[in-house]
């Protein structure tokens, strides 16, 4: 299985002949030629005039659009494209398009026909928004092999489990930990920087406050909801947050004015709020997840809180994701910046810092995880960690007339 990345050229050239990679001068097509030759197996540039091109292969200047092309005129260029690239391409290779939808449009229909895995990880982004993403991937390079490493662990973690589970399909007799830290993944959101692979919608723990006992398993349960679908976004942070962009996305006279109001509620305010909190359910219960067993004491300054707080200012951090999180996410459309900005169902910390270091404590865990080593008797986070963050996403933003909770 190989991973391809097709280019699609640019007006900006140079004047004489030249390698093809070298003909496209336009900051664009440099970051995409960055984006293509560091993170695929192979890449080619698509041309208006000269269809599929290898990087190296030798092309004279020329003014062609695909643009300025009928749609019988793209579609010839698509089917001279499409036979080039099928001698490049087998069954099961992932194909990633950097190029517009006229490059793409009638190329993707004949690649799924070769039960090609097509993906467009740049989709949805303004012309401005993929060159700074692209830049973002130039100019942090150091947490970009931080963050593979990070997916490389978990991805170590869910072989070891035999996989992700599904949430609407957990159950408290499965084998959980007593206490850890969880990493959800979401159907269909991927990473950028690498397709094709999942990435993390939010991180989460329990039992950080001094004398707290609340388990893994009950913390997973107040999030997914009963089997019958009902639930209670008011001991669920995280439920809040999923109906909050819900209602904020439907149409409709009939939402519940009572939504994230107060931390009790009345039997009739509960049966009024069924409905969305059925959809909370469901949503919620499509979504998979990865746990770590990490038993040490309850703690601002544990072990389960350093990996959580790191684990989301990687993911996100002061200078926003690297992984962007798709156009369809229910996230884009909460009330809350720091989720639409992260990619995250979180509020806390995606603007902390991270540490590189928690990487190794990530390892230590994953390795307890799965019984390669035994459970450490102390802490493995450098000793006064949390003192050392900035301390300005510390307490939860308010999300309750009445205060929130985690």
């Amino acid at each position: 299985m190989a991973t391809i990345c097709l280019v699609s050229c640019v007006s900006s050239k140079r004047q004489e002949s030249t390698p093809a990679e070298d003909m496209y001068i336009s900051p664009l097509f440099g970051g995409a030629r960055l984006f293509a030759k560091s993170r695929f197996d192979k890449w080619y540039i698509l041309s208006a005039k000269y269809g599929l091109l290898e990087p190296h292969q030798p092309i004279a200047p020329y003014e062609k659009t695909l643009k300025s092309l009928s749609k019988t005129e793209r579609l010839r260029w698509a089917e001279k494209v499409f036979a080039d690239l099928s001698r490049h391409v087998t069954a099961g290779d992932r194909v990633a398009f950097v190029a517009g939808l006229e490059y793409r449009e009638f190329l993707i229909p004949k690649l799924e026909q070769l039960n090609v895995n097509v993906t467009v990880p740049l989709q949805g982004m303004s012309i401005g928004k993929q060159l700074q993403w692209l830049n973002k991937l130039r100019n942090e390079k150091v947490r970009h092999a931080h963050l593979d490493e990070f997916y490389e662990l978990l991805a170590e973690l869910e072989e070891g489990l035999g996989g992700k589970r599904k949430m609407r399909e957990c159950q408290g007799q499965m084998r959980w930990p007593a206490m850890g830290v969880y990493f959800f993944f979401e159907p269909f959101e991927m990473r950028t920087s690498k397709p094709w692979f999942g990435r993390v919608t939010r991180v989460g723990t329990h039992t950080v406050s001094k004398g707290s006992k609340t388990t893994l398993w009950q913390r997973l349960r107040t999030h997914r909801g009963a089997g019958d679908l009902s639930g209670n976004h008011r001991g669920s942070i995280f439920r809040l947050h999923v109906g909050a962009a819900l209602l904020a996305r439907c149409s409709g006279s009939s939402k519940p004015a009572t939504w994230g109001i107060g931390q009790t509620a009345t039997p009739e305010t509960r049966e009024a709020e069924l409905a969305i909190e059925e959809q909370v359910s469901r949503y919620i219960g499509e979504m998979s997840l990865l746990w770590l067993a990490v038993g040490d004491e309850p703690s601002a300054s544990s072990d389960r809180s350093y990996i959580e707080r790191h684990s989301i200012g990687l993911l996100a951090g002061p200078s926003g994701p690297l992984d962007v999180a798709s156009p369809s996410w229910l996230g884009r459309a909460s009330a809350r910046a720091a989720i639409r900005r992260s990619g995250l169902w979180n509020v806390n910390y995606v603007d902390d810092r991270y540490d590189a270091d928690f990487l190794s404590v990530l390892r230590e865990y994953v390795a307890v995880t799965l019984g390669s080593r035994v459970p450490p008797k102390s802490s493995l986070a450098p000793r006064g960690w949390s003192a050392s963050l900035n301390d300005n996403n510390r307490r939860q933003l308010p999300l309750f007339q009445e205060g929130g909770v985690k």
